[in-house]
């Protein structure tokens, strides 16, 4: 089987733990305490077949993992970040990753920063006074516009129905066949855009995706509309988001990404009553990292894909 080593815990106390609760977990080689060089990385990685990185934590050191070469790095999530994949594959480096599995985690979250916007949560909790009520809006009956139809998307608009809400979506591969069986209306963008009472983003940040909310569809968005993402800032015009909000222009935004991260105390977007701001957390659950940290682990200690949830990148 060959070493294994998960060279750093820093960014999420209880990892070490979670590791080793997993079956074969005994076998990865854990160091809890960050390495602050690129040579302490290369140290903690030297001579092991592979490297276990959880993509909370800091990128790999591109210099350091080449001059060390591993058979194989195993990101437990998404690896776009994590690790050069470009100079990976020049090393003969094989990179995988276990994307997708904190599809419910993110989708409850969402529904959450919904529930918690449109019943105005963030302005009672964050009165001076401590204790002064403010009136919200029902979500039962309103439509729920969901852009992006994935793993996550469709999950929003079950959870979204099961409170009773009426949902439309749009999605570039989304199909009529699709959404009349998920009992959703499939509906061109802009038009979603310009009927629904709330949005909520769950597109990836393709290329073509970037800035898919620029200042034209969300002048789109009317005057009362909720807007949620929890996929990724890039997604929308983040300065002409903030100045429709600063001129009473939407009904709330509740964000887990942003164009800047950590978001500074100062922004708009951590004080404005109608804002809801939380430090990139929808993913962030033991039940999602603990599937995370099985699928990779069960992966490099057996070659167990798990069904499709590890996949080669490189």
């Amino acid at each position: 089987m060959g070493r294994l080593v998960l060279p750093t815990c820093q960014g999420y106390p209880q990892l070490a733990e979670l590791v080793r609760r997993c079956p074969g977990g005994d076998a990865i080689e854990i160091f809890t305490d960050p390495y602050t060089t690129p040579s302490r990385f290369a140290e903690r990685i030297r001579g092991a077949r592979t490297v276990l990185h959880f993509f909370h934590g800091r990128p790999l050191d591109t210099g350091a993992l080449l001059a060390e070469r591993p058979q194989q790095v195993v990101v437990a999530g998404p690896a776009a970040g994590a690790v050069d994949t470009d100079a990976a594959r020049s090393a003969g480096i094989a990179v995988h990753d276990t994307p997708g599995l904190a599809a419910d985690s993110v989708a409850e979250f969402t529904l959450t920063l919904l529930l918690m916007l449109a019943h105005r949560v963030p302005t009672a909790v964050g009165t001076a006074s401590g204790w002064q009520p403010t009136a919200g809006r029902e979500l039962s009956g309103r439509l729920l516009g969901i852009v992006g139809w994935g793993r996550i998307g469709s999950r929003v608009a079950r959870l979204a129905q099961g409170i009773g809400m009426r949902v439309a979506a749009w999605s570039p591969s989304l199909d009529e066949d699709t959404a009349r069986a998920a009992g959703v209306t499939l509906m061109p963008l802009d038009t979603l855009l310009a009927r629904v009472d709330a949005v909520s983003l769950h597109l990836r940040a393709a290329p073509g995706n970037r800035e898919i909310l620029d200042g034209r569809r969300l002048a789109l968005l009317g005057p009362r509309t909720l807007l949620v993402n929890t996929a990724r800032a890039a997604l929308i015009d983040m300065t002409e988001l903030r100045r429709r909000l600063a001129a009473g222009l939407l009904g709330g935004v509740a964000l887990d990404v942003f164009d800047l991260e950590p978001l500074p105390a100062a922004d708009l977007l951590r004080h404005h009553p109608n804002s809801l701001a939380t430090p990139h957390m929808a993913w962030m659950t033991d039940d999602a990292v603990q599937r995370f940290l099985a699928a990779a682990i069960a992966f490099a200690t057996s070659g167990d894909t798990g069904g499709g949830q590890v996949r080669r990148i490189v």
